[in-house]
């Protein structure tokens, strides 16, 4: 069983990377302005550049210079934070709601299309094994970072 999943949840990336590329070049956007904007949606109005330059792993210049091109271009918007008058939080501005409309539309249309086929509790282990594969993913990917930042810690030793 568990050699059937590993392709199919391969193609399922796949497919959706395909069609954030496919979005993002109809939208003028770059894949990482693409991811900028997601990441910083699904933040709920918590994220700071630091987090979304760790998010995207770009360097503190480089998340600069991509929050200052999305806030011309209005998909982001730059707020003080209510109880740290020193740190920014990124709201999505409303370009970004304008041009995300369609595909979150689409993507829900296809979902509920999908969806429908399936019990309740079908639906309940499809979450749960969604769930547990983020978990299981998050730890892994932090496990890598943290072994990445031991490596080039070893490499260039602050003086």
């Amino acid at each position: 069983m568990q050699d059937r999943i590993e392709p199919l949840m391969r193609e399922l990336t796949d497919e959706m990377s395909r069609g954030y590329r496919a979005f993002s070049a109809a939208a003028g956007i770059n894949m990482s302005d693409m991811m900028a904007i997601r990441f910083i949606r699904d933040q709920d109005g918590q994220a700071t550049p630091t987090t979304l330059g760790r998010h995207l792993g770009m360097t503190s210049g480089a998340t600069a210079i991509l929050i200052n091109r999305l806030e011309k271009d209005g998909y982001v918007l730059r707020e003080q934070h209510p109880s740290d008058r020193r740190a920014t939080l990124l709201q999505i501005g409303p370009g970004a709601e304008e041009m995300a409309l369609p595909l979150s539309r689409s993507a829900q249309r296809l979902r509920e299309t999908v969806l429908a086929d399936y019990s309740r509790t079908d639906i309940e282990v499809i979450e749960r094994f969604l769930s547990d594969i983020v978990v299981a993913l998050k730890a892994r990917n932090e496990g890598l970072e943290q072994e990445l930042a031991a490596k080039i810690a070893e490499r260039h030793p602050r003086a």
